[in-house]
């Protein structure tokens, strides 16, 4: 009787630890889009940043790094070059091969961006000693395990 007593706080531990997670990315996800709303949707500074970090990548290696899509990418880098934040540049050894590259108004929105993201979540984590942080980190390390 204890075991199956043991298990089914277990099972409602495991239940509000997911509960927990997802009011946490769905909190950061909207309060980073709000935050960006007078630049560039998230999707879109996900690949941005991601190009402004290598560049030029080919749209698979983007895609792959974000773990998302390749349809997904191409719809967002789309986007981008019409803003004038990435172009596409043809492989000189293979002109079937495409990179995207991130062009200089790219890397300066890229930058500006990126200074909002860490003044969101300097606010959000002020709450949090550095210890509570490297304990979150590596409870999320061993999920992802």
């Amino acid at each position: 009787m204890e075991n199956r007593e043991q298990s089914q706080e277990r099972n409602e531990l495991e239940r509000d630890l997911e509960m927990s997670l997802r009011r946490l990315f769905r909190t950061l996800r909207k309060g980073l889009n709000e935050v960006y709303s007078d630049y560039i949707p998230s999707n879109e500074f996900a690949v941005l940043q991601t190009l402004f970090i290598q560049s030029p990548l080919m749209a698979s290696e983007i895609a792959n790094e974000l773990k998302v899509s390749s349809s997904h990418i191409t719809a967002v880098t789309d986007r981008l070059v019409g803003k004038n934040y990435i172009q596409r540049v043809r492989s000189d050894s293979d002109r079937r091969i495409v990179y995207l590259e991130i062009t200089e108004d790219g890397k300066d929105i890229a930058k500006k961006m990126d200074d909002i993201k860490n003044k969101y979540l300097g606010e959000k984590f002020a709450n949090l000693t550095d210890e509570d942080m490297k304990r979150m980190i590596a409870s999320s390390t061993k999920l992802l395990d």
